[in-house]
């Protein structure tokens, strides 16, 4: 069997062949067609296929559709639309390192578990990480969803997870869309704000890290913008 052969398109082809090979063998077009399943209307399950990932622009389009977008594609109704989120979602969440019970001692490990999961956001995400006593990652909860520039924080909305996690510590992280990690002046007023709030619930603000392109990122504790802790968070280079 040709696995590149666009003819081979029956599901139980193409999973023979993920038995066989692993699924790195299958086009984009194959692995969409085994989370469809069928077609529909009239049209082949491959088409279909096809056909949605050209009105998305790609794969990578297809991970920025809605709902709402994906049901307008021909062939796409609301079954097949939450097929595909729900894959794409399963993908980003294997890809996220950031799980219960991983050790976040330091900004690189903050960066390499939060970056997979922030690197395709269109618009900045803050979310609160929060750890015991010995850095243990308790649980992680977006705050806020914001603009393509810009996140609404709300101290009191910030710790309100952490307080009602019994957290020892708190790591905050917000995503740049353009790439730039270095910090905005209201990053830093609500990094400062964050910190003071912390301080008053005796729930520290360990860091703040601001996540960018590949391979960027900027820590506030890093940067000795955050007031020492005795807790084996320690800094690393300033990226």
């Amino acid at each position: 069997m040709n696995y590149k052969d666009e003819r081979c398109t029956s599901s139980g082809d193409l999973r023979a062949v993920i038995a066989s090979e692993g699924a790195i063998r299958l086009t984009d077009a194959q692995l969409l067609s085994l989370v469809l399943g069928t077609g529909s209307s009239g049209r082949g399950v491959a088409v279909i296929a096809g056909d949605t990932i050209n009105a998305a622009g790609g794969i990578s389009g297809l991970a920025d559709c809605s709902y709402r977008e994906l049901c307008r594609i021909r062939g796409i109704g609301p079954a097949k639309a939450a097929a595909i989120i729900s894959a794409l979602e399963l993908g980003r969440r294997a890809m996220a390192g950031a799980v219960p019970g991983a050790r976040l001692s330091s900004s690189a490990d903050v960066y390499s578990s939060f970056w997979p999961s922030m690197v395709s956001e269109r618009v900045e995400v803050f979310t609160c990480a929060m750890v015991d006593a010995k850095l243990r990652l308790i649980r992680t909860e977006v705050i806020s969803k914001g603009t393509l520039t810009a996140s609404i924080v709300h101290p009191r909305e910030a710790f309100r997870p952490a307080v009602r996690n019994a957290a020892s510590g708190v790591i905050f992280v917000h995503n740049h869309p353009s790439g730039d990690p270095l910090p905005s002046d209201e990053d830093r007023r609500i990094t400062g704000r964050l910190g003071e709030v912390g301080r008053i619930l005796g729930i520290p603000l360990l860091d703040h890290v601001v996540v960018g392109a590949e391979g960027s990122y900027y820590s506030f504790a890093d940067a000795g913008n955050l007031v020492p802790r005795s807790n084996g968070y320690r800094g690393m280079v300033l990226r």
